[in-house]
């Protein structure tokens, strides 16, 4: 049984609000993957709510220069660390771009277009904000090893793509650039500031799945920890004894790595992709002491989940780890899954006081009171 769980809220698909007044069914019909979408929306203030070039000053000035806060580049070169702001300041005046790597974890409405999109996609997501002065080129001629959405929310920029011939264009302030992984481009501004940001979509491939898979396989069996025969390589019968000992352990790998297994890692990987919902985890540790049998909790608001039956057990992966419960627990568990608040006294069967203390000290509930 799987259970996807969303409150029930009516939340508009973060891709029919990124793509409109293209569908998704026809992006992903003829575009995804395939050829570049530019949507020229006539609509400046467009992302206003999402991100400004206020927002990325206040972002740069506000929160000091720890490593890796903004990298600068200049004509496709990288120039170096800056030694302040003031000297980040005088390179931007000078004419390089300054870069936000994954702005998404500094600023939330970033970071939940992130959360919905990863959701959406099924691969993780994360954003990057791109300054540059008048009449300046970060970047050379390059492709990306992923799918890329350019939203332009300052200025404007002149983009050249190669695809089949070369094409040449102005991104203004509202529209978006969809590039499909591979694609050749580069950018320049022209006569203003230009404030873009660089949704990257990083899709899990079968490779990812099926290397984490062997991962935890060998892991978890020592026959895969065993050294190789002394001398192996200098005999003909310890080359031929390895031969045999591969095959029995490429049976024994193909065993345990059923296209169940295998499906089951991919949703969880995906599930993480998605991003933690933890706020207020550490009230809810604080308050574990006083709760008891009468202390209303819930689950989790926005958490994604699933429930799966293993052998007597009901597993849930959740936050990237997988909890085991006794099946005898599934009413009760199915009774605090649904959202609304509840207390341990009025769950069904026996012990729903420890279930409850256990799920609020794992995240996937919180008490009532703070959430």
């Amino acid at each position: 049984m799987m259970i996807d769980e969303r409150d029930g809220a009516d939340v508009t698909p973060a891709t029919d609000w990124l793509l409109g007044p293209v569908s998704r069914e026809e992006f992903l019909r003829d575009h995804r993957g395939r050829r570049h979408l530019l949507l020229r929306r006539r609509s400046p203030g467009h992302y206003r709510e999402l991100f400004s070039l206020a927002r990325f000053d206040e972002l740069l000035s506000g929160s000091g220069l720890h490593a890796g806060a903004v990298r600068v580049v200049r004509d496709g070169r990288a120039d170096g660390g800056a030694a302040g702001l003031e000297d980040l300041y005088a390179r931007y005046r000078d004419g390089s771009t300054l870069i936000m790597p994954s702005v998404h974890d500094r600023w939330p409405p970033l970071r939940e277009l992130c959360r919905r999109l990863a959701g959406e996609f099924s691969a993780e997501c994360r954003v990057n904000a791109y300054l540059t002065p008048p009449r300046a080129r970060g970047f050379d001629v390059h492709r990306d090893s992923h799918d890329v959405f350019v939203l332009q929310v300052a200025g404007s920029k002149r983009w050249r793509i190669h695809q089949d011939a070369r094409q040449e264009f102005d991104l203004c302030e509202g529209d978006l650039l969809y590039l499909p992984r591979g694609l050749p481009h580069e950018a320049a501004s022209a006569h203003g500031t230009s404030l873009h940001l660089s949704v990257g979509v990083h899709p899990l491939t079968w490779a990812d799945v099926l290397l984490a898979g062997c991962e935890a396989a060998v892991a978890d069996d020592p026959a895969f920890q065993e050294p190789l025969p002394f001398g192996f390589a200098r005999t003909t019968g310890g080359r031929a004894a390895t031969r045999e000992r591969v095959r029995e352990l490429t049976a024994r790998l193909g065993a345990v790595l059923t296209p169940d297994r295998l499906a089951d890692d991919a949703v969880d990987m995906a599930l993480l992709a998605e991003g933690d919902r933890l706020g207020g985890h550490l009230l809810d540790l604080a308050g574990l002491a006083g709760l008891d049998a009468g202390t209303a909790v819930r689950r989790r608001p926005g958490l994604r989940w699933e429930t799966r039956r293993d052998a007597g057990t009901l597993v849930l992966p959740f936050h990237g780890k997988r909890l085991s419960l006794p099946a005898r627990h599934e009413a009760a568990f199915l009774r605090m899954a649904d959202g609304e608040p509840f207390t341990a006294a009025g769950l069904p069967g026996e012990d729903g006081l420890a279930l409850v203390r256990r799920l609020v000290e794992e995240g996937f509930l919180t008490l009532a009171a703070s959430g």
